[in-house]
């Protein structure tokens, strides 16, 4: 067995140096073989190029030094419990991205200024880049309480950079989408499974006009911002690849104002239920 890390292992120290911690069960993002890497990680902690505390790993002093060498620092290992949840949601959500070429994430702790009081305060996790397009990444657990809500609103509500809004949840009855809406470009809230995290690997890169011709062959895109695309006289179209409060705030006013139209909706059917609660007909 190599002592020396190969390209892969050494991905993954370059990580655990930029993200402090990482979960056993995320280091499987960075091995090619699944059943090899097991070994491979018991070898560094007993060489102590990394260390286990509980479930997580972390560098360890000769990692540190072998970073060193190619002049890779590593950020101090954070023990703040209050914190711990949060480094841990991150270094899970920049894991599972990692070897992804359609999306790059960014997480917070290099966006933010930590000269700024009001700035190391927001709730934003980070800008998950999804095809070249930034969206500003917010994660609601579900044990938080109204008040971490309202605090996630204050915070988008005050968010001037970034037009497009990713909220994850491990629960969405609990989120009222007329108070989630900011009159962002877009507001998506998904439930953060592996399933829907797969699926904004691919949200950029929907063939809509192929779905499009097959219903709709005389649609044209559309100049209002209501929907995405029409005929020019009477037929109004919209696409949903996830739950976009600002869309269908922007439909409801749009069906309120003319009560003889109506909006077809492109969906799939993961979220024709949700979506059939605020735009019943």
């Amino acid at each position: 067995m190599n002592y020396f890390p190969n390209d892969e292992e050494k991905e993954l120290l370059k990580f655990i140096a930029r993200y402090q911690y990482i979960n056993i069960n995320d280091v499987q993002y960075f091995f090619s073989s699944k059943s090899y890497y097991k070994k491979r990680i018991s070898h560094f902690v007993s060489n102590k190029f990394l260390k286990r505390i509980k479930l997580n790993l972390v560098l360890d002093k000769v990692g540190m030094e072998y970073l060193s060498l190619f002049g890779i620092a590593h950020n101090k290992l954070n023990r703040n419990q209050k914190y711990f949840p949060r480094l841990k949601y991150l270094s899970n959500l920049g894991a599972f991205y990692h070897n992804c070429n359609t999306v790059t994430f960014t997480p917070s702790f290099e966006m933010k200024d930590r000269e700024v009081y009001t700035t190391t305060a927001r709730r934003y996790m980070g800008v998950l880049d999804i095809r070249g397009i930034d969206y500003l990444v917010y994660y609601i657990p579900k044990k938080n309480d109204k008040r971490y809500l309202i605090s996630v609103v204050y915070d988008i509500q005050k968010e001037a950079q970034y037009q497009n809004i990713i909220i994850l949840t491990n629960e969405t009855s609990n989120i009222d989408i007329s108070e989630f809406c900011f009159g962002k470009n877009q507001t998506l809230i998904l439930k953060d499974t592996l399933e829907n995290r797969e699926k904004l690997k691919y949200m950029n890169n929907v063939d809509w006009n192929r779905i499009l011709d097959k219903y709709y062959p005389e649609a044209y895109l559309a100049e209002y911002n209501f929907c995405d695309y029409t005929n020019r006289t009477n037929k109004y179209i919209s696409k949903f690849y996830f739950l976009d409060t600002e869309k269908i705030v922007r439909i409801k006013y749009f069906l309120r104002e003319s009560r003889d139209r109506n909006v077809d909706i492109i969906c799939d059917n993961e979220i024709k239920t949700d979506i059939q609660k605020y735009l019943p007909n």
